[in-house]
């Protein structure tokens, strides 16, 4: 319960940096060109210049950590990074979470790489289309709730383009700029994009208020007035930016008496005129909703899927595909093992059949998800066939227990005399080992997560990025994984009374 308090407030950022004599920046490694590894292997990119440009102001040099969209605000809270330049796109929501800096430094929006002969050919089209994405990725939910689409998001970028690759969905929905990129690397002929929706400026971010903040908020006024922005921007080859180009014409401009139009008096905020909150709205709840947000507000408990009706439709989606995928890996583990001990005892291939079993079972079963999803799943697209994750997940975890399954039961035959009702002795000595086995891989349907299937790790996943509630959502999803135990050793436990004790 400690976990679901708010973290402690921190002191005075800006002395302790100068005090450490360094910046500790966040920066993404995996999204060229903003933040990625060169050949050096050292993180490169527009945002890590944007970091180190940072640093410069304060006077210490910078350290860069490698972040991700789906830890970034983490790290931050955590006070493993002391600001985070990452494609932050900056909300309402993530403002709960972080200070944002002001202005942003960037600004974009996203599109759909697609393939030539897709069919679609504008938004409207996307309703109810698979779409890879990359978990944390603020496009996925607007994606979700305004048009409808199907997002299936993964870890990193590099798994959502395998996927796109093999037809695992029909477009990869991401950052406009960093899918222009792609493009004019050549990697990706016969490709297209939409054109953006949903632009938004992208935040510096930090932990909270105080100097290191209104230090960060004149620097990049500056930069956007001085065109220090505009000048990363061709170094770095990214097309022109409308954000950039905008904002910079706003910042720069002065009034009658020769100072600048949108400066700030003292600990005053921006001008409103200056501001570009344009974002998504908080949601205007009341009653029971109202008393779940001041859980939040006040003790810091943020219990998302009970107030926020998107959140509350991913979970609730998410749960049910768990339970289907327990019940479906359950009974496929339970039908391969019966297949797979009968197997054991043929003459000619019961001995092959061992050697596959002690490879099933040797082999992590993430690392199959990985070869059956993307590696025989790329055949099969290859030949005009789709391998779907859900159906993947249920091949590779039913054969993994199944597996477990069969060498239980083909022990227990082994060491039952013939005799009457003998199926019931058998079932009876291998029942220990056979549950334990079906109750591991319910608890292991969570490593579906890695290959986009929505169930309860990916779900939470998305809204731990969204809100920062890790604690909370954690404790949710240990409850549900919990019952959902509890079902599986009841089931088991009818089946004992009710067969093998008559």
């Amino acid at each position: 319960m400690f976990g679901l308090a708010a973290p402690p407030a921190r002191a005075d950022t800006l002395t302790e940096i100068r005090a450490r004599g360094e910046l500790i920046a966040g920066v993404k490694a995996d999204y060229e060109p903003f933040g990625y590894r060169g050949p050096t292997g050292d993180i490169i990119g527009f945002d890590a210049d944007v970091a180190a440009d940072l640093a410069a102001v304060i006077g210490v040099p910078v350290r860069l950590v490698a972040v991700t969209s789906a830890n970034r605000l983490q790290k931050l809270a955590a006070g493993e990074v002391d600001v985070v330049v990452a494609t932050l796109g900056d909300t309402i929501d993530r403002r709960r979470l972080v200070r944002m800096i002001e202005p942003g430094y960037y600004g974009g929006g996203a599109s759909v790489l697609l393939p030539g002969d897709s069919p679609i050919r504008d938004w409207a089209s996307l309703r109810g289309v698979p779409l890879c994405a990359v978990q944390g990725a603020l496009w996925n939910r607007l994606a979700a709730a305004r048009l409808l689409a199907d997002i299936r998001a993964f870890g990193n970028p590099r798994d959502a383009e395998l996927a796109l690759r093999d037809r695992a969905c029909a477009g990869w929905l991401y950052d406009e700029a960093a899918l222009q990129h792609r493009l004019a690397s050549g990697d990706w002929p016969g490709y297209r994009l939409l054109p953006a929706d949903f632009v938004a400026p992208w935040a510096i971010a930090v932990a909270g208020e105080g100097p290191l903040a209104r230090l960060f908020d004149e620097t990049v006024a500056g930069w956007l007035r001085d065109g220090h922005l505009l000048a990363l921007e061709t170094k770095w080859r990214l097309p022109p930016s409308a954000y950039l180009r905008d904002a910079g014409r706003l910042w720069s401009a002065k009034d009658k008496d020769g100072q600048w139009r949108c400066r700030r008096e003292g600990e005053a905020p921006w001008p409103a005129e200056c501001r570009d909150l344009n974002l998504i709205e908080a949601q205007d709840l009341r009653g029971i909703g109202a008393a779940i947000l001041s859980l939040r507000d006040d003790l810091g408990i943020d219990l998302t899927p009970f107030y926020d009706p998107y959140s509350r439709d991913l979970f609730l989606g998410a749960l049910a595909t768990t339970a289907l995928l327990a019940l479906l890996v359950v009974a496929g583990s339970l039908i391969a093992g019966i297949c797979g001990a009968a197997a054991l005892r043929l003459p000619l291939i019961g001995p092959v059949f061992g050697g596959l079993l002690t490879v099933l079972r040797m082999t992590p079963p993430l690392l199959q998800l990985y070869l059956v999803f993307f590696g025989l799943g790329g055949l099969l697209a290859a030949q005009g066939f789709s391998l779907g994750a859900l159906t993947a997940a249920v091949i590779v975890l039913s054969l993994y227990a199944g597996a477990a399954n069969a060498v239980a039961l083909g022990e227990a035959a082994a060491s039952i005399a013939p005799g009457g009702d003998r199926r019931r002795r058998i079932a009876a000595l291998a029942y220990p080992a056979v549950m334990g086995s079906c109750i591991n891989i319910v608890k292991a349907t969570a490593m579906a997560s890695a290959i986009a299937v929505p169930e309860l790790v990916h779900a939470s996943t998305a809204i731990i990025t969204d809100y920062g509630n890790g604690g909370v959502m954690m404790n949710i999803l240990l409850g549900c994984y919990v019952v959902l135990v509890l079902v599986v050793v009841q089931g088991f436990n009818l089946f004992e009374r009710k067969v093998l004790r008559r």
